[in-house]
């Protein structure tokens, strides 16, 4: 069924940004599906997917700009253990409602022990890394968490730049072709969903995009940032190849970890893909947190991943958890 059925409207514990059913609607045109269990005719768990076909074959993945996902699941009340067992049971049992396909894969935003109930399913699991910033304390706090050489790279890109928002989102796809363009590259991500998600988030006051100028108005670096009730991701961001600008990015996550600040939310650095940017990350002085990524592939699928990642070197596209 559709994630946009009414009669998933019920509450369930446990769901971020991504699991709202108007951001699923957008960044999937409509497309998302979702299985449900339900206890005492209220939703209990809820596991939203979105279906692909890669090289031919059906596959079951996280929509594009969702970094996170997994199951939701109101486990009741009672003792710890017996609140796992119950979570478990749920988890296993939208598990099994899933439809056959070539592969099955998500990053679990839920607690780490969701990891067992996709174990036992026959999935395998691997980590993923991220870090966090409390952002409700106090800005003098996170600012002396940081690295000296951050804050010094933020303070140096102060005295350059201004930073504002950009409402229009032509202008950040734009900008972003033109960055990946000058480096001979082309997009993982669909940006023409681009214009459509921002529109909603702006509208629900769930998103923003920061940019950086020169004095001369030109841009050096463009982000995008998502909330939730608990949670500002840093879900995307460009840079300019300019000489002589080392920290505009830099200036434009402190103004978001401030923006984060002022709404009471935790900063999520949204994963790390190299060690370059883990230490880039780690300067800010986040804490560093696993995620758990769930896969469960068929032998022709696997096959075939092996096969294309030795045509064409490295990783192939489904392998990245991001694109």
């Amino acid at each position: 069924m559709t994630a946009s059925d009414s009669t998933l409207t019920n509450w369930v514990s446990g769901e971020t940004l991504f699991h709202e059913h108007w951001w699923l609607e957008v960044v999937t045109r409509g497309r998302c599906e979702e299985v449900v269990v339900r206890a005492d005719g209220r939703v209990v768990g809820r596991l939203p997917f979105l279906t692909k076909k890669k090289m031919g074959l059906k596959t079951l993945v996280m929509p594009p700009f969702t970094h996170v996902m997994g199951p939701p699941v109101d486990p009741g009340a009672g003792k710890p253990q017996t609140q796992l067992q119950r979570r478990l049971s749920i988890i296993r049992e939208l598990i099994d409602q899933l439809p056959p396909s070539a592969l099955f894969k998500q990053v679990l935003c839920s607690p780490i022990g969701d990891g067992l109930a996709f174990l036992d399913r026959g999935f395998q699991l691997r980590p993923q890394y991220t870090f966090k910033i409390d952002c409700r304390c106090d800005p003098g706090a996170i600012w002396n968490g940081m690295h000296f050489k951050t804050r010094q790279h933020i303070r140096r890109a102060e005295e350059k730049f201004s930073v504002t928002t950009v409402n229009d989102p032509k202008e950040f796809t734009h900008f972003y072709h033109q960055n990946l363009a000058a480096r001979g590259r082309t997009s993982l991500v669909p940006l023409e969903l681009f214009p459509g998600i921002f529109s909603a988030c702006r509208d629900r006051d769930r998103g923003e995009i920061l940019v950086a100028n020169w004095p001369t108005g030109k841009p050096a670096a463009m982000a995008f940032f998502v909330w939730g009730d608990e949670t500002m991701y840093y879900l995307l961001s460009t840079r300019a190849n300019d000489v002589g600008d080392n920290g505009s990015v830099s200036l434009l996550i402190w103004s978001a970890i401030k923006h984060a600040n002022e709404r009471r939310l935790i900063f999520d650095f949204d994963g790390v893909s190299t060690s370059g940017i883990a230490r880039f990350f780690s300067g800010f002085g986040g804490q560093p947190e696993v995620r758990t990524i769930v896969e469960r592939s068929s032998f022709t699928y696997h096959a075939l991943r092996c096969a294309k990642r030795r045509l064409i070197g490295g990783e192939a596209e489904d392998t990245i958890p991001f694109t």
